[in-house]
């Protein structure tokens, strides 16, 4: 088995005026191609290959993914950024139409099975005035890359007529290779691999066709004639082959008996090899994880977004990058490759699917941020655009440079709120102490003797009212203080004139709890005053 690039001598290159629709129906349908016998004795060719369940599962996931992702050509802007480029002639090659009878999706979907398959896929680019105009897909298995005079060429035959085409118009898309010309064929390399579960699944048809019943050996006498011995072999398998006779007894005469040779399936461990098949070959080769090939056993994540991106980050990403930098190498100008002012990139992020949570947070973050617009962040709903007034971007008003002058001024002079609730707390501590202080004292004047309560009372107001909120010296404040301590006052000559000796202090006290309203009355007075 040789694998690499080899000499080309004798082929002419393609003729002017060739298109891709004629290249495309002279070469006619794919076919099963050479078939390779592995040594469970499977035939492995491209054909009964995809009939094995596992493998045609893997191939078709990685293709239509690849092919689902959007796949565009963008411009990089002036600013920063980049922009689709709908003028660009590979645009629509790539993301609409890759040919006059197909659409790119099938395209994309049809090449990346074929390199899946076989290593490699190719197609040919017919291009109009040095630009693309449309992709023919080549049978990679009479496709030929062969090295001519420093240049590659690729060479397949139309008929008896040979022809080539060189590197710059072909586009191909190659899996691991031994010299990043062509990629390995994988049926070739892995015959052996997949014959195995190949072979599993035909025993399993087998087993079934068969009646569910093992083949052995029918004992016969001698003395049965060579005839007769055809006739019973002939009715014994008329009795058991097939699932209609599953289950039957069998009559067997004149001496003949029978004799089971083969272990039962579940001895072979049959089903156990099926499943082992799909994990440690089909997975493998593919790269493709288990649980989603039907493995239930091996589910590794909690969550669809997670299992989303691990299949996104090491399934499909080779083969993202292989198409992204074959594209941009054969669709590009060379003067746009060396001013790297076009690239051609996939949207991965339209593999990783979020929930509607997730996805609307993730949309406002960046509203908020001002990373997008409002009919940015619409069009990821699909919903309708909002007009010129949903194009403008808008963040948050308290943000600022962090050591800008507005940001020092703003830390020397504290916001407004700030203020207000510190004087409330301020006046609400202060009036509330003096007059618990105003409290306990007149009831303690109440306790002393009688005779000298008024003036105690009178001496108490005039150091009260000083000692009342000193933070506060506006004459306004000052005057809603004295007026309450006159009425405090007041109060408490009008309670002594009508009470004695013995029930004072009772009188002081049942007035002083009434004072608990006027507390709550001075303080609203108070920062009335002073706001």
């Amino acid at each position: 088995m040789e694998y690499g690039v080899s000499l080309m001598v004798n082929a002419s290159p393609i003729g002017p005026g060739r298109s891709d629709e004629h290249l495309w129906s002279t070469m006619g349908m794919m076919g099963e191609g050479p078939s390779l016998r592995a040594k469970s004795g499977s035939r492995v060719n491209s054909k009964t290959a995809m009939g094995y369940p596992p493998l045609y599962r893997a191939i078709n996931l990685i293709a239509s993914s690849v092919a689902g992702l959007p796949f565009d050509v963008f411009r990089r802007q002036r600013g920063g950024g980049k922009k689709v480029d709908n003028r660009h002639p590979a645009q629509i090659l790539l993301d609409k139409k890759a040919s006059s009878y197909m659409n790119a999706y099938t395209f994309r979907r049809t090449m990346t099975a074929l390199a899946l398959l076989h290593g490699n896929s190719f197609a040919s680019i017919d291009r109009v005035e040095g630009r693309p105009d449309s992709f023919a897909i080549w049978n990679p298995q009479n496709t030929m890359v062969r090295a001519y005079e420093g240049r590659i060429w690729y060479i397949t035959y139309v008929g008896s007529e040979i022809v080539r085409v060189p590197a710059e118009n072909m586009l191909h898309i190659r899996g691991l290779g031994p010299d990043g010309i062509v990629g390995y064929p994988i049926l070739e390399l892995m015959a052996d691999a997949l014959g195995v579960g190949m072979a599993a699944m035909e025993f399993g048809a087998r087993f079934f066709g068969q009646g569910s019943n093992m083949s052995g050996l029918l004992m016969i006498p001698g003395h049965f004639s060579e005839e007769k011995i055809r006739n019973t072999m002939q009715a014994w398998n008329s009795m058991q082959s097939g699932l209609q006779q599953s289950h039957k007894v069998a009559l067997l005469q004149d001496g003949v008996k029978f004799q089971q040779l083969q272990i039962s399936p579940d001895q072979a461990q049959f089903l156990e090899t099926r499943e082992h098949e799909v994990r440690a070959t089909v997975a493998n080769i593919t790269g493709v994880p288990p649980h989603m090939l039907g493995d239930s056993t091996r589910t590794s994540f909690s969550s669809l977004e997670a299992e989303g991106q691990s299949y996104l980050d090491y399934t499909l990403q080779p083969w993202l990058k292989v198409w992204e930098a074959e594209c941009e190498d054969k669709l590009l100008t060379q003067q746009q490759i060396e001013s790297d002012s076009h690239l051609i990139e996939f949207n991965r992020e339209a593999l990783v699917q979020m929930t509607f949570d997730s996805k609307i947070n993730g949309i406002y973050r960046q509203l908020e941020a001002g990373l997008i617009t409002h009919n940015e962040g619409r069009s990821f709903l699909n919903m309708q655009q909002l007009g010129p007034d949903g194009d403008k971007r808008y963040r948050p008003a308290n943000w600022m440079e962090i050591g800008s002058m507005e940001e020092e001024t703003q830390a020397a002079q504290p916001d407004t709120g700030t203020q207000v609730a510190a004087l409330v707390a301020m006046v609400t501590s202060s009036v509330t102490k003096a007059i618990d202080l105003e409290q306990s004292k007149a009831i303690r004047l109440a306790n002393s003797a009688a005779a000298t309560f008024l003036p105690s009372v009178d001496e108490f107001y005039d150091t009260w009212t000083e000692n009342s909120l000193p933070g506060l010296v506006d004459q306004g404040v000052r005057k809603l203080i004295e007026n309450h301590a006159n009425e405090s006052r007041r109060q408490l000559f009008d309670v002594a004139g009508c009470s004695t000796t013995e029930n004072l202090k009772a009188n002081v006290a049942q007035l002083v709890v009434t004072w608990d309203d006027r507390r709550e009355s001075l303080i609203s007075s108070i920062l009335k005053a002073v706001q």
